[in-house]
């Protein structure tokens, strides 16, 4: 989160900053928390279509387990390797929304990217 308003911002790394998150299977993707409030995410399968984004259930788009919930993202980070969602059907892409949850001292901020997993 950074600027007034509060926005999030998604760097690649290499200095290009953008909206949505492109990844292949198998990649790492982290998130800082550096806001000094509870930062949360929620992970959801999204497909896309005419009758426009139909959201899923509840998905880990990441290997191992996940935690049960929403993620809480400590000051220290969090890192994951990304994996295809089960029941593929031979789609290519995967869309993931995930909401991002920010709370604590000052108004609570209500993001929501997407994450674009290339098989």
């Amino acid at each position: 989160l950074t600027g007034t308003p509060e926005r999030i911002v998604i760097d690649d790394g290499a200095g290009r900053i953008g909206g949505d998150l492109r990844l292949r299977v198998g990649d790492y993707v982290g998130w800082v928390n550096a806001t000094g409030r509870t930062c949360k995410l929620m992970f959801r399968e999204v497909e896309f279509g005419r009758d426009q984004p139909r959201y899923k259930g509840r998905v880990w788009p990441f290997e191992g387990r996940g935690p049960g919930g929403d993620l809480e993202v400590p000051s220290s980070g969090w890192c994951g390797q990304v994996k295809a969602l089960e029941g593929g059907n031979g789609r290519s892409v995967d869309y993931v929304k995930y909401d991002v949850l920010v709370t604590g001292d000052g108004p609570s901020v209500d993001l929501d990217p997407v994450i674009i997993i290339d098989r």
